[in-house]
């Protein structure tokens, strides 16, 4: 009766808007399988998270919908996974993403928008749980297969509509013709194209034994493929770290592949509008008005903006979470009235949680690169691709709003914990099996 009761005023509530109306029984769904079957909901998570996002904005009723529940979801996951049993995550946790969380605490404690700061420091939460579902989850080589493949089955749907949101017209941008599939924007899009491109690459080159053979053989078609919705995104910063990946992997490996790379680099510059977004950053660096400033140039304005603002009191622990945007109509001399994004993490990080956030951030990439330093010599190609990975999140950092990126974050963390977890389990196993031998 109660729930009767609730369910009419909430259809009274929400009115025509049939996306919030159809949240309601996707929320006892959710809890229905949380409850009952947790792993399940998870993969499904996995496996359909990169087309979530226009469902889950039409669900939100204000600033809270379905999106909320399922990262509060993720996060009892993790929470119950971690203190199941004993486990390598939380020796993993405490040397990685717990002095970001300790500093992001009290950023979130002197924050002048709590609610909002709540949400990014949830969000922070979010990726470190899917970080830690990815160790406890996978304990073998067939584990890493099952869930590797979720991640990259998950490029599926993304990959086909990108096509029909190309046919549609693509992303309204002052920038011309720009592509976002199932994501919120371009730049999104991009940057989770070039890892499940960077994915798929391994998975051709290593020969995995959970992709059927004749599958493998057709994956550089299918990688093509993804490349070519990679340059509809205009996202400069990814096509370059796209470009560092193979290159890399070129010198190192197979140099070969240089030749393949030099005649795509000049195939892509033939197309106009390629060789176009390329040039734009050679004009409009005058600070004369917004219309006139190339997007980087717009970038190293805000960020000059913001820093020469900041008090020196507030170097150490910043203004709190979320601060920065707050912030920006005040000391941002092209805000117009409107507040705007730091577009670099690290500036952001730095004018909202100080010197020790920012170090704790850093860190926290650092050592997760290390740990898989032992893993090397038995598994070259793989550590290098999680090297790799670590590597152009910190380029995208630069001059970009990464933390803001939910659903790329999550895939990236997942799949950096993966690279952990199963070589972590081959490196037990080989130790168990020397201690049989001897």
């Amino acid at each position: 009766m109660i729930v009767g009761a609730f369910a009419v005023y909430f259809a009274n509530l929400v009115g025509e808007r049939y996306g919030v109306l159809l949240a309601l029984p996707g929320f006892f769904i959710l809890v229905f399988l949380f409850a009952f079957a947790r792993n399940t909901l998870f993969y499904l998570i996995i496996l359909f998270r990169s087309v979530m996002d226009p469902i889950l904005d039409a669900t939100k009723l204000g600033s809270f919908g379905l999106g909320a529940v399922i990262n509060a979801l993720v996060i009892a996951i993790a929470l119950i996974a971690i203190f199941d049993k004993p486990n390598p995550v939380r020796k993993v946790l405490n040397e990685t993403w717990l002095p970001f969380f300790v500093i992001s605490l009290v950023a979130l404690v002197i924050a002048p928008s709590f609610i909002n700061a709540l949400k990014t420091y949830l969000a922070l939460l979010s990726y470190a749980s899917v970080f830690a579902l990815a160790i406890t989850l996978i304990r073998n080589e067939e584990d890493y297969g099952r869930w590797i493949s979720a991640v990259f089955l998950s490029s599926l749907i993304p990959v086909f509509f990108g096509f029909y949101d190309a046919a549609l017209g693509g992303f309204a941008s002052s920038n011309g013709f720009r592509i976002n599939s199932t994501f919120n924007h371009p730049n999104i899009l991009a940057f989770y194209l070039v890892l499940m491109i960077s994915v798929g690459f391994y998975f051709y080159k290593a020969k995995v034994s959970f992709i059927p053979a004749w599958l493998r053989k057709s994956l550089p078609i299918y990688i093509l493929i993804m490349f070519s919705l990679l340059l509809m995104t205009k996202t400069r910063s990814a096509w370059v770290a796209c470009f560092v990946f193979f290159s890399v992997y070129a010198i190192i490996y197979e140099r070969k592949y240089l030749v393949f790379i030099g005649l795509s680099l000049v195939g892509a510059l033939m197309i106009p509008e390629i060789r176009d977004r390329v040039l734009d950053l050679s004009q409009g660096n005058e600070v004369v008005n917004y219309s006139k400033l190339n997007s980087y140039a717009w970038r190293k304005l805000i960020w000059e903006d913001g820093l020469n603002w900041m008090s020196p009191s507030h170097y150490f622990f910043g203004y709190g979470l979320e601060s920065f945007r707050l912030y920006s109509v005040n000391f941002f001399s092209m805000a117009g009235g409107t507040q705007s994004g730091a577009h670099s993490v690290f500036v952001q990080l730095f004018f909202e949680t100080g010197v020790f956030g920012l170090s704790a951030f850093i860190w926290l990439h650092l050592r997760v690169a290390m740990l898989l330093i032992p893993f090397y010599k038995t598994n070259k190609l793989m550590i290098f691709s999680g090297w790799m990975f670590l590597l152009e999140f910190a380029f995208y950092s630069y001059a970009d709003n990464m933390l803001s990126y939910l659903s790329f974050n999550w895939y990236l963390w997942f799949v950096l914990g993966a690279v952990y977890a199963v070589n972590l389990s081959k490196h037990e196993k080989l130790i168990l099996d020397s201690a049989k031998s001897d």
